[in-house]
């Protein structure tokens, strides 16, 4: 363990159960729109494998088996990891850490790297819950965006994930896509649900940063659809799901009553997190840090994660920042006494006389004690959420 990371966790008391995340790098192929950390580089899974354990080994001695009630497995791809590496983290998670109360295991899957055999192993190992990456049920679209799947596999693969007996299955698809139409995309919805699907994100295309895709829209071989276009697939899309059974409880997720991701709501609950692999994130009390995005220098143990305290400030201001994601929204009376208790009323003053516009503009409402997005605000979130930053 990095010595500074050392010294400022010794400060910390874990009073709750963590969420732990475990991200696997390995892909098939690089999707175009692709920039998260991954790699096609399948020859490393052993020393990959290595450091995993290692990793799960070290963090449960130094916590002394600490409690954990949610478990996720992302990528990357983890279906690709073979049922031997599958086995092993599988073990030492329960091994390592007390998983007596566990509420939810996920894992991450693509329905063209994925087998009746694997989902039968992942689901007798503890893994209650899947998250398939679909994106699309048009094949063109598919192959645009550089998935190693058709829509008729996508379709298959929840199925037998559903013979399987996965608790959950959810499926992500991905909006503001060239060469996109609204019909199209509720025709998706459709099929998924019919499926057997319980949970759906959906996710606007993001090419902040340099991708296969975005050179290709930069250079002219490809447009993207008008913002307009995009607002209007999204707000069709809220009111199509609702008809469906499939309520909006985050920005982009959608699901049956009872079926949304428990560990996905601990990140925009401040709930404490870790996370083992390149470029994985963790969150425990003020504390954040995140490991190396480079496979090689992480693999060899030549990596220095990225340590930051936040301050009281930056501390209050995350609470509104993630819980407006969220359908039931921030509560502003407990915002108000936690900003008095740190001595902090000015900030949280200050918040209100910023956030005041965007109530007359009908992106926030007040119901009582909460403040929450509209259906336009959540469109326009990243306004809102730049008071916080």
């Amino acid at each position: 363990m990095n010595p500074l990371l050392r010294q400022h966790i010794e400060s910390i008391s874990l009073d709750q159960p963590l969420g732990l995340y475990i991200h696997v790098p390995f892909c098939r192929d690089r999707c175009t729109y692709c920039s998260f950390t991954s790699t096609i580089d399948l020859s490393l899974e052993h020393l990959y494998l290595k450091r995993i354990l290692q990793d799960l080994e070290d963090w449960g001695n130094y916590f002394c088996k600490p409690r954990l009630d949610t478990i996720y497995l992302g990528g990357g791809t983890p279906s690709v990891l073979s049922l031997h590496s599958l086995q092993l983290i599988s073990q030492a998670i329960h091994s390592e850490f007390d998983t007596n109360n566990l509420l939810e295991a996920t894992l991450e899957a693509n329905p063209g790297a994925l087998s009746t055999v694997w989902l039968k192993v992942a689901r007798r190992a503890g893994w209650n819950r899947i998250s398939l990456g679909i994106q699309s049920l048009d094949d063109t679209l598919l192959q645009c965006l550089g998935r190693i799947h058709s829509a008729e596999q996508a379709i298959d693969a929840i199925k037998i994930c559903a013979d399987a007996d996965f608790n959950h299955i959810s499926a992500d698809l991905l909006i503001g896509v060239p060469e996109q139409h609204l019909e199209h995309v509720l025709r998706d919805t459709i099929c998924l649900i019919e499926a057997g699907i319980d949970h759906l994100s959906v996710y606007l295309l993001d090419l902040d940063k340099q991708c296969r895709l975005k050179s290709q829209i930069d250079n002219g071989l490809l447009k993207l659809p008008t913002e307009d276009q995009v607002v209007e697939t999204y707000q069709a899309l809220q009111k199509h799901l609702s008809s469906l059974g499939f309520i909006p409880y985050e920005i982009s997720n959608y699901s049956r009553p009872g079926s949304q991701s428990v560990h996905n709501l601990r990140y925009w609950q401040r709930r404490p997190y870790f996370g083992v692999g390149p470029s994985a994130a963790s969150n425990i009390g003020n504390l954040r840090w995140t490991e190396n995005e480079d496979i090689h220098k992480w693999i060899n143990s030549l990596d220095e994660p990225e340590i930051q305290l936040l301050s009281p400030e930056e501390s209050l201001a995350e609470i509104p920042l993630l819980a407006l994601r969220m359908r039931d929204g921030v509560n502003w009376h407990t915002l108000r006494e936690l900003a008095k208790a740190n001595d902090l009323d000015a900030l949280a003053l200050k918040w209100e006389k910023e956030l005041a516009p965007f109530m007359k503009l009908g992106l926030l409402q007040q119901d009582g004690e909460h403040m929450r997005l509209t259906t336009e605000g959540m469109l326009l979130s990243n306004q809102v959420f730049q008071i916080f930053v």
